[in-house]
C-alpha cells in the first residue's frame, strides 16, 4: 500500500444505523436555496431569516427544518411536511408571503429556488433520527449497515 493511502474505517459495533419506515408516508421534504444579490438582500435575508425559520417551525404541519449556511450569502433550508395540504396552508401564511413581497418589490435582491419531493425510498440515520423521519422510528429496531 503506498505510504499516502489511507484505510478505510472499521465499522464500528457499537454504531447504531437506524432505518424508519416509509410505507405509505405522505410527507414531503422541501428544500429552499438563497442567495444575495445586492446589499439590500443581504440585509433583508440576514435580518428576516431567524423569525422564518421560527415561523415554519411552529406551522401547523411542519415536522422538522435544518436550516444550513452556505456561505455568508447563501442559505439552504430543509423542512419537512405532514402533508401537501400543510405546506399549501403554509405558503399563504403571513411569514412566508412577506418574503414573496420583498421578492416582487426587489426581483435583483435575491436569487431564491424550492423542491418539493415526495418520500424517500429509503433513509439511514446514525444515533438520532432528524428531518423526514423525525418520529417515524421504530423503538428497539436497529440495523447493523446502510
Amino acid at each position: 500500500m503506498p505510504s499516502n493511502a489511507t484505510k478505510a474505517p472499521r465499522h464500528d459495533p457499537g454504531l447504531k444505523i437506524e432505518r424508519p419506515h416509509l410505507e405509505g408516508q405522505q410527507r414531503l421534504t422541501l428544500i429552499v436555496g438563497m442567495s444575495c444579490r445586492n446589499l439590500r438582500g443581504f440585509v433583508f435575508m440576514w435580518t428576516h431569516i431567524a423569525h422564518f425559520i421560527w415561523a415554519t417551525a411552529r406551522a401547523s404541519g411542519c415536522i422538522s427544518i435544518l436550516p444550513g449556511v452556505s456561505s455568508p450569502l447563501s442559505l439552504t433550508l430543509v423542512s419537512y411536511w405532514s402533508s401537501s395540504k400543510e405546506l399549501y396552508r403554509f405558503v399563504r401564511s403571513p411569514a412566508h408571503l412577506k418574503w414573496m413581497t420583498f421578492l416582487t418589490r426587489h426581483p435583483n435582491s435575491l436569487n431564491l429556488f424550492n423542491e418539493t419531493y415526495a418520500a424517500p425510498v429509503s433513509a439511514n440515520f446514525v444515533k438520532r433520527a432528524r428531518g423526514y423521519a423525525k418520529g417515524l422510528m421504530v423503538k428497539g429496531e436497529e440495523n447493523s449497515g446502510a
